[in-house]
């Protein structure tokens, strides 16, 4: 019994191809775009360097550069994402008061463009 013929065949294959393929597209971002909203919208507080230390009252702001940034968000950019736009920290509780959600102002394509920026600074 045959299951696909040719033209069968082909859509399958497509379709194991956007399959396959959508997790790293979906998680992709461009880290030129992202230095620039970097610099309009987080460098106030993790200063250009992405070093943070600034102080609000009882917070400081995080270093983004710290090596164990991504080890803390288990090497996963939807947890990193979530930070940006939710202010949510890895375990889903909210994040320091001074850190925004810039859910609204900020889109999920944007948070992968300062997520994949952010990846370059730590080296």
């Amino acid at each position: 019994m045959r299951y696909f013929d040719a033209p069968g065949r082909a859509i399958a294959g497509i379709l194991a191809y956007v399959l396959l393929s959508a997790p790293a597209a979906a998680f992709s971002g461009n880290p030129v775009i992202g230095k620039e909203l970097y610099g309009s919208n987080c460098s106030g507080c993790h200063l250009e360097s992405g070093a943070g230390g600034v102080h609000f009252s009882h917070s400081v702001s995080a270093d983004l550069r710290a090596p164990g940034l991504e080890m803390t968000y288990r090497h996963n950019v939807a947890l990193l994402v979530r930070a940006i736009l939710d202010a949510k920290d890895e375990t889903g509780e909210r994040l320091d008061s001074p850190m925004p959600a810039w859910k609204g102002r900020l889109s999920q394509a944007q948070a992968l463009d300062i997520v994949a920026y952010l990846k370059t600074l730590n080296g």
